[in-house]
């Protein structure tokens, strides 16, 4: 189906006219249990995501093992969210969608149960941290259905409207990290975890009846005794024995494993969506589309980057979310140099995912269908470069930390404004019965961003605290090149079509 750009108010239409195919008309359930699956995702992201490097200390994970764990969700998402995008277009939105939510219910459940267990936990042979490299993998591969609730929308949603429908995706992104940090802050436990490796824990073993008291010098120097102690331990025995305890009484607390509340509230509220899209979810795929007799290959994605319809996109889609990914990463390591506490940190994560929220499921939805994809992009591509250049400003004690709290929204915004412009772009770039594949295509390389974003900007943060912030407006400046020549290809096209 050869379809081709045409330039209207700055939008992108297929040749052949996505008002010409049916579009399936879908119920308010359809719409809100799409909304919820990604409000889900991303609330089950948020709750965890800033409980794993505390988690990953009580189960004494080594810094490679922490950055593997982190990073196997997005990989995860990498691999599956072409493929569950394929399916979909195969064999239907809804049991794709439904298959999706039950995983992230199994995930989060298995994550609040294996977390709240001892050091010594086993189970089948493995123990804690194993399993929580399962937990973690398995809510990948369930939330990467993400590119799924992509293509109900483009289903039921008109050309026009196609931008206003990836805001609300978006949106669901911004309320799920808004309140995932919150319910984590609610959770988290004010003692601190220190990582203690087998020959530390022995030394601990005969503690329970001792009333010695220790401070934090002379405990850091009796662990030191059974092995080595990284700086985040140091740091975190030094608050906690910012008062010298019993020795009974500091193992009761170190040994006290972490709750596993978030896990099961993310859990629970997974299986309320899947009941919820049992009862009320429609299927939005068109009976009789092609795509019902192919599935996903591993060289689709190869496939898609080299059609010139989806290659400038795609780039683009990739690059602003690697220089995003490098913010996402590094921010929390940022605001440790300013003082920031676990609690404020859960809170401005939290402000984030507010200012996320507004963004698109307000301002973006609104402007988007007026002024067109192309220059929605590029404003928010200005925004991001200017807030990111602001930030490493901060980095260099140019401008105070709490500055932060003004700059983060330009950023914010700006990503508010490029994500679905781009999106909407790729799937009105798309056939009506490749929406799955293209839309996981996106997904993909967005997730692939995910996964080398913070590894590179971590690395360059420790070499000098603006170093990703820069690097970051550079990549997003790089996209903003891609828009454009999106854009011109676009004129080009419909130029083509008035002479013909």
């Amino acid at each position: 189906m050869g379809l081709q750009l045409e330039e209207k108010e700055g939008l992108a239409v297929s040749e052949q006219g996505q008002s010409e195919q049916s579009t399936v008309s879908a119920g308010r359930g359809t719409l809100l249990v799409v909304f919820l699956t990604v409000f889900i995702d991303l609330l089950g992201f948020g709750i965890v995501l800033p409980l794993l490097p505390r988690y990953g200390a009580w189960f004494s994970a080594s810094g490679w093992q922490l950055g593997a764990l982190m990073a196997s969700f997005s990989a995860m998402q990498f691999l599956f969210a072409p493929m569950w995008g394929g399916l979909s277009d195969r064999v239907g939105r809804r049991p794709i969608l439904m298959l999706g939510l039950l995983g992230s219910a199994w995930s989060y459940g298995l994550f609040g149960y294996v977390s709240s267990q001892g050091r010594e936990f086993q189970w089948l042979g493995l123990g804690a941290l194993p399993w929580l490299f399962l937990a973690r993998i398995g809510a990948g591969i369930a939330g990467a259905t993400i590119s799924t609730a992509q293509a109900v929308i483009a289903d039921c949603t008109e050309a026009k409207n196609r931008g206003r429908g990836m805001a609300m995706i978006g949106a669901a992104f911004g309320i799920g990290f808004t309140f995932g940090p919150l319910i984590g802050a609610a959770c988290v436990s004010d003692d601190n975890a220190v990582a203690l490796t087998g020959q530390q824990l022995q030394l601990m073993r005969g503690w329970e009846d001792s009333q010695d008291v220790l401070g934090a010098v002379e405990f850091l120097q009796l662990l030191q005794t059974a092995g080595p102690v990284d700086e985040a331990s140091a740091a975190s025995a030094g608050l906690l024995l910012a008062e010298p305890l019993p020795k009974s009484r500091l193992k009761a607390i170190l040994m006290t494993p972490p709750s596993g509340l978030p896990g099961y509230v993310a859990c629970g509220l997974s299986l309320l969506a899947f009941l919820l899209a049992a009862l009320k979810l429609q299927e939005s795929r068109r009976a009789g589309s092609s795509a019902a007799h192919r599935g996903f290959r591993p060289g689709t994605v190869l496939r898609h980057l080299g059609n010139p319809r989806f290659s400038l996109i795609l780039g683009a889609v990739f690059v602003t979310t690697f220089g995003f990914a490098q913010f996402e990463s590094t921010l929390s390591l940022l605001t440790q140099r300013f003082g920031y506490s676990s609690r404020w940190n859960y809170l401005l994560y939290a402000y984030v995912g507010f200012v996320l929220s507004l963004g698109q499921g307000l301002l973006v939805r609104r402007l988007l269908p007026r002024i067109g994809e192309t220059r929605m992009a590029l404003t928010g591509i200005l925004l991001m470069t200017v807030g990111f250049c602001l930030i490493a400003l901060t980095g260099l004690s140019v401008l105070p930390g709490g500055a932060l709290w003004a700059i983060l929204p330009i950023v914010v915004i700006g990503f508010s404004s490029v994500n679905p412009s781009l999106q909407s772009l790729l799937s009105r770039a798309a056939a009506a019965d490749e929406q799955g594949m293209v839309l996981g295509t996106g997904q993909s390389l967005s997730s692939l961003a995910r996964i080398l974003g913070p590894a590179l900007g971590i690395a360059l943060l420790r070499q000098g605290a603006a170093l990703p912030y820069f690097l970051g407006a550079g990549l997003i400046l790089c996209g903003g090149l891609l828009v454009t020549q999106i854009r011109l290809q676009s004129q080009s096209m419909a130029d083509s079509e008035r002479r013909a």
